[in-house]
Order: C-alpha cells, then sequence, then structure tokens
C-alpha cells in the first residue's frame, strides 16, 4: 500500500501521531544517509495530506453564503446616433471649440 493510501485512511489525529512519528525518524537520520530523503517525502506526503483533510473539513464546515448580495442595479442606455453626418458634425464643432480658445496668429 502507498504512503498516499494510508495517510488517506488516517484521520487527523492519527495522521498528527503519523508525522511525529516521521519526525523523530527524520531527527535520528544524518543528512547524508540515504534514508534521509525518503523520510523526507514521506514527512512531506503526510503534510500534505493532513494539509488537504484540514482545508476539506473547513470547506465542509463553511456556512458563508457562496454570493454576498450587493443589490440591485439600475442602468439606463442612450443609443447614440452614429451616422457619418453626426460624426462630422461631433468633430467639427469639438475641433471648433478649442480653436476659439487660442489666438490665430497670423
Amino acid at each position: 500500500m502507498d504512503n498516499w493510501d494510508k495517510y488517506q485512511t488516517l484521520n487527523e489525529d492519527d495522521l498528527l501521531d503519523e508525522i511525529q512519528k516521521i519526525n523523530k525518524r527524520l531527527f535520528q537520520l544524518k543528512p547524508g544517509n540515504p534514508m534521509f530523503n525518503q523520510v523526507k517525502a514521506m514527512l512531506q506526503t503526510a503534510e500534505m495530506a493532513y494539509r488537504d483533510k484540514i482545508a476539506i473539513a473547513r470547506l465542509n464546515n463553511d456556512t458563508s453564503p457562496s454570493m454576498m448580495e450587493i443589490g440591485n442595479v439600475d442602468s439606463t442606455y442612450d443609443t447614440i446616433d452614429y451616422s457619418p453626418e453626426a460624426l462630422l458634425n461631433l468633430t467639427v464643432d469639438s475641433y471648433v471649440k478649442t480653436l476659439r480658445g487660442k489666438t490665430k496668429k497670423s
């Protein structure tokens, strides 16, 4: 049986006990020892399984609403005339208005 499968069958308390046992084994090994990396990988796998279990428990116990009510939004839509004549008039009007504020140089 794979360690991940084993850790999934344990509850949170048993998983914490397993993490503690693995930590004790890890502290007894020297970092150069080939077993050190294996035990460290076991520890990481057990910690990941524990974090997953805690996250699932939090999601199951979450009572907050999935959506927040922010109220109603009223809106109006204005249709704008995009005919070529209207665009030309708008462009000419804005151009003439910018020229009025400036003095012409001769």
